[in-house]
């Protein structure tokens, strides 16, 4: 009994650790250091075997939820190594427009290395802080995968993003997530032990405030509720109150 009531106590404290390090560890100095160790390899990560390629799935969720077809211009905030380009490339074709931004200049160096790859010459990379962003262009669409769970200033970056957005146009998401189902409860010290592992936190929510923000909003779940997709469109009128 005392043996099991000490790993009761151990396991609980192990928890409120991993938690406090979950909430606390995603900073801009932890990220830079993580990404520069990660950049040049970061995409191999979507290929990883779990009975599926989640990432794979989430990428193309997003990009098939938001509605992008050739000639759009897209933004792709937190683009990382440029993982989603692919997937951007295919729908809006040559006649289009994609402009990818991110924090680290690592992560953006592997990103032109996919472009330069694929011969791309309507893509556009431009290093800074999402929660900054200042664009001259109005945005067909705009989109973010895996960001959200890792950007400090985070909602400050959707705003940024939504403010860039067409009236009609689609802000479409895609990132980690604490499982809600049933059967993962018993393993949800799983996502606090991932997240500390790679700066993330996937108790965020951003879906939430997406819900608030216009209208055709739909979220997906997927590999059992630890990713999603989401995505809303911005209303073409702005309300006005009488």
């Amino acid at each position: 009994m005392k043996r099991f009531l000490l790993g009761l106590v151990s396991g609980l404290v192990l928890a409120s650790v991993l938690r406090r390090a979950k909430l606390e560890g995603v900073t801009q100095e932890r990220l830079d250091r993580y990404y520069e160790r990660r950049a040049q390899n970061y995409n191999l990560t979507d290929y990883l075997y779990l009975g599926q390629f989640p990432r794979v799935e989430m990428r193309k969720r997003v990009v098939a939820l938001s509605g992008m077809k050739a000639g759009d211009t897209v933004l792709d905030f937190a683009c990382g190594a440029g993982a989603n380009f692919p997937y951007i490339m295919e729908q809006i074709g040559a006649t289009g427009k994609l402009i990818a931004t991110d924090y680290s200049e690592h992560m953006l160096e592997a990103a032109r290395k996919v472009v330069e790859e694929h011969g791309w010459e309507n893509v556009e990379l431009v290093q800074g802080d999402a929660a900054q962003m200042q664009f001259d262009t109005q945005f067909d669409v705009v989109m973010c995968t895996l960001g959200l769970a890792v950007i400090p200033g985070w909602q400050e970056a959707m705003q940024r993003g939504w403010a860039h957005l067409k009236p009609g146009g689609a802000f479409a998401i895609g990132d980690l997530s604490e499982s809600r189902r049933w059967y993962t409860r018993p393993f949800a010290f799983l996502n606090d032990l991932i997240d500390a592992a790679i700066i993330a936190d996937s108790s965020r929510r951003p879906w939430e405030w997406m819900q608030q923000m216009g209208s055709g909003y739909r979220r997906e779940e997927i590999f059992h509720g630890y990713f999603y997709a989401a995505v809303v469109r911005k209303p073409l009128k702005v309300a006005v109150e009488p």
